[in-house]
């Protein structure tokens, strides 16, 4: 195995966002069995990667490490593992965060719409993705960012608030229902703490990677198995590139459309082990 115990005087790590603190083998841990490793595995990964940090050193490049350790015995687990850079991923390949979040969403049993013009009493406003379950509709403000450390602040959250007073008070001059009845601002990374405490006082509701916890994006992809293609460990940079061009995004879709693959110009002895992957992470039978 990787490791068995961990030594005290642990390294001081670089975080995303250039702040450092500690590493924390029990966060790591975590981590890996949110990802669906077994509490060995996940403390043998951190006890071995304990020995080789170093003071200074990335939190980007222990990820690599931890991750790499589990793809040699367990892609699903990787795939998983790799889930936040997966989405990271989808800005280079074209495939727009509003429509992974749609995807997410309709998974939970909403409408969905994107880009929707909605007038307010000042000026008309375009919504990100509109959400509709139940006789209720939401307005979703997204902000996708390609950087993971990076934190979606109290200025953004200011004005996604006005954005839906000002749609309320349209309705409420031109005595209509309401066009929207709830806003959210959605992140795949983070909210400042000043953020998140004018969010709960002004009625916003954040969703962001990790926030609220336990319910955050990724417990919801986690929850509705939709990952997108990205996160597939079997799959190199150029092929994920072409299966999108092809309008392959989603995991699923592999199982949904097999052929697609060696459209893709992907070579026949890799398709078999694409197909499982593929379902295996989607939890698809």
């Amino acid at each position: 195995m990787y490791g068995r115990w961990y030594h005290f005087g642990m390294s001081i790590v670089t975080k995303g966002d250039g702040s450092t603190e500690e590493f924390d083998p029990a966060k790591l841990e975590r981590s890996l069995r949110h990802a669906g490793a077994d509490e060995s595995m996940a403390r043998d990964i951190a006890s071995h990667l304990v020995g080789e940090i170093e003071d200074g050193m990335s939190t980007d490049v222990i990820y690599k490490h931890a991750f790499k350790l589990l793809r040699k015995d367990e892609r699903v687990i990787a795939a998983r593992y790799s889930m936040r850079r997966a989405i990271l991923d989808l800005g280079p390949t074209g495939f727009p965060f509003e429509e992974f979040f749609s995807e997410v969403m309709r998974a939970k049993g909403y409408t969905t719409t994107t880009q929707v013009m909605v007038k307010g009493r000042c000026v008309e406003h375009e919504v990100d993705v509109v959400l509709e379950k139940e006789d209720r509709t939401i307005g979703a403000e997204l902000k996708f960012h390609n950087t993971p450390g990076y934190k979606t602040d109290l200025k953004t959250t200011l004005y996604v608030r006005a954005r839906y007073w000002d749609i309320e008070w349209g309705a409420k001059d031109r005595k209509e229902k309401a066009g929207i009845d709830e806003g959210w601002l959605v992140t795949n990374t983070k909210f400042t703490s000043v953020a998140i405490e004018y969010a709960e006082c002004a009625g916003i509701t954040l969703l962001g990677w990790n926030y609220p916890r336990g319910h955050g994006l990724a417990d919801l992809i986690q929850e509705t198995g939709v990952y997108p293609i990205t996160v597939l460990t079997g799959l190199s940079g150029a092929e994920k590139k072409r299966l999108m061009q092809e309008g392959v995004t989603l995991c699923r879709m592999i199982s949904e459309r097999p052929d697609v693959l060696s459209r893709a110009g992907i070579s026949p002895k890799k398709i078999e082990s694409i197909i499982a992957e593929s379902r295996a992470v989607c939890g698809v039978v």
